[in-house]
């Protein structure tokens, strides 16, 4: 671990590297603010998948983001070009948050004098300085995904005082465009809106598009307009969808990054599975449920109020599972019960 204090607040241009999920990503923009109260000089830079890096358009704090092109991660010409060019950006201080061999190599291809990692077998080459865990693992076994995080920026000699606190921002011409047209949908406005993205990355996280719809019922009951938002590769559950959906709701077929985290930050409330979007709420000001299975809400929602969890413990929970045969943590979780939660979250 670095102690000087005068060292640290010498390190004027910090890398973070997070290049993959959109999650994962959006979870770290917390260490912004936690880095600029110990160096409020530090030019904080984000390394992450052209797909993702767009997420952190415009966002003030962020002095420039690097993109990696992931159709091009097996070209060994690209890649060669790739890693040649991180030294030229001459950073005092990089952290992998990610700690996959590629995001290892970056690390050390960026030739900074202070490049940060965890201790995983492989990649403590890339590293001179280990971050150590500040904290015990719950009892899976795991960790809360923000504290070792915060680890990597506790080994730079940093103190964490203030809560964390992810952020995203969207452009006045983004929030315009996103007025037209719920004016041109006929939403008043004084109405609220929710938004809805039954979809996840895994069959498992996905609450049934039953209960999607059946709670879009309940909420327009109370006036309230429901857009249902599906990502890429969700095509089959968003035709699905639209056979069986009320003429009243809005309906968005795969956005664009940049679209869908708009229309979140326009709406009242985000109802979401464990998922990517789940993440953009929060960061973007947005009351959001979070809707988990077999996921760890302790490990991947660091949010406190007005964000809630709807969740339901049971004897196999926290398994972790991609795919289930009973999803018995999802059964239990009825709309009426989300409804109440959505319906407290606007209020």
């Amino acid at each position: 671990m670095i102690n000087e204090k005068t060292e640290n607040t010498s390190l004027r241009k910090i890398l973070l590297v997070r290049p993959r999920f959109l999650g994962d990503l959006i979870l770290a923009t917390g260490l912004v603010d936690v880095i600029h109260q110990n160096n409020p000089e530090a030019e904080v830079w984000f390394l992450a998948e052209d797909n993702y890096a767009e997420a952190l358009a415009h966002h003030p704090k962020v002095a420039g983001i690097i993109p990696f092109d992931a159709k091009r991660k097996n070209n060994p010409f690209y890649l060669f070009s790739f890693y040649s060019s991180l030294r030229d950006f001459h950073f005092d201080a990089v952290l992998d948050l990610f700690g996959n061999p590629r995001s290892a190599q970056m690390t050390f291809f960026t030739g900074a004098p202070i490049r940060v990692g965890y201790d995983l077998r492989g990649r403590r080459w890339a590293y001179n300085v280990i971050a150590k865990p500040s904290s015990d693992p719950l009892p899976s076994g795991r960790r809360k995904v923000t504290e070792a995080y915060l680890d990597l920026v506790r080994a730079l000699g940093y103190t964490v005082n203030e809560p964390y606190q992810t952020s995203l921002y969207i452009s006045a011409e983004e929030r315009t465009y996103v007025q037209k047209l719920f004016d041109r949908a006929g939403i008043e406005p004084n109405q609220a809106v929710a938004v809805l993205t039954p979809g996840a990355s895994w069959p498992a996280k996905r609450w049934s598009l039953d209960n999607f719809i059946e709670l879009g019922f309940m909420l327009q009951a109370r006036k309230i307009r429901p857009i249902y938002i599906f990502g890429p590769k969700e095509d089959a559950l968003a035709k699905e969808f639209e056979e069986r959906m009320n003429k009243d709701w809005i309906f968005l077929n795969q956005p664009s990054l940049r679209g869908l985290m708009a229309f979140i930050a326009a709406a009242d409330v985000l109802i979401a599975n464990d998922s990517g979007p789940m993440h953009v709420g929060p960061a973007v000001g947005t009351p959001t449920l979070g809707i988990f299975g077999p996921g760890e809400p302790e490990i991947w929602f660091p949010y406190g109020k007005p964000h809630e969890t709807f969740y339901s413990e049971v004897a196999c929970s926290h398994c972790g599972l991609d795919e289930c045969p009973w999803m018995t943590c999802m059964d239990r979780l009825i709309p009426v019960e989300a409804a109440k939660k959505v319906l407290s979250l606007i209020s």
